[in-house]
């Protein structure tokens, strides 16, 4: 063993005066820096989907009713709140896992990416209503069922469908596919 590998520090010591016990292994840096990176990734789709399902939702309900069920400004203003959000620098000092409820995005980014998927989703709803097309109306459902917890108190398949005004073929088409994603948290009567 050289002097040189004799002089190098096991661990990374913290520049803010912590303890050696809390130091951590340049390798360990490394994994969770990575894992860090992957989390902020999810949560940036993640908020670029439920923009595009509530823009779905509003294009739709608005030309079938004449009345839209979502407003993207408020939406955005209560989804991307500080109150709700947590600073992504926190899940460079967590040693913990993210807690997976938790969006780690700072505000602009939010409402950035909220915004472009609202833009997706209202043109995508104008589509389906104009065409009748179900594929497109499944594929909302689905995602709508996957991130359901992320946008709305309630999480069933008929609550969402009202809010997106479908009915009849088209709102049991919603309904069915929305529940193959294992969206729907209720408990079912002799389940």
């Amino acid at each position: 063993m050289g002097e040189e590998e004799r002089r190098k520090p096991a661990y990374d010591l913290p520049r803010d005066g912590a303890s050696v016990k809390s130091a951590v292994k340049p390798a360990e840096r490394e994994e969770h820096m990575v894992k860090n990176e992957a989390r902020q990734g999810l949560d940036r789709e993640k908020m670029r989907e439920v923009g595009r399902v509530l823009g779905f939702f509003s294009a739709y309900s608005e030309l079938r009713t004449g009345w839209a069920s979502y407003h993207a400004e408020y939406d955005a203003d209560a989804l991307c709140d500080a109150k709700v959000l947590s600073d992504p620098k926190r899940l460079l000092r967590s040693k913990e896992a993210p807690d997976p409820h938790v969006i780690y995005l700072k505000e602009d980014d939010c409402h950035a990416l909220y915004t472009e998927g609202w833009k997706e989703g209202h043109s995508q709803g104008v589509q389906a209503y104009e065409t009748g097309d179900l594929e497109l109306i499944g594929q909302i459902a689905r995602l709508a069922g996957q991130i359901a917890p992320f946008y709305t108190t309630y999480t069933t398949a008929e609550n969402d469908a009202r809010d997106c005004q479908v009915v009849g073929e088209a709102r049991t088409h919603f309904i069915t596919n929305w529940r193959e994603t294992g969206g729907d948290r209720r408990k079912h009567k002799g389940v």
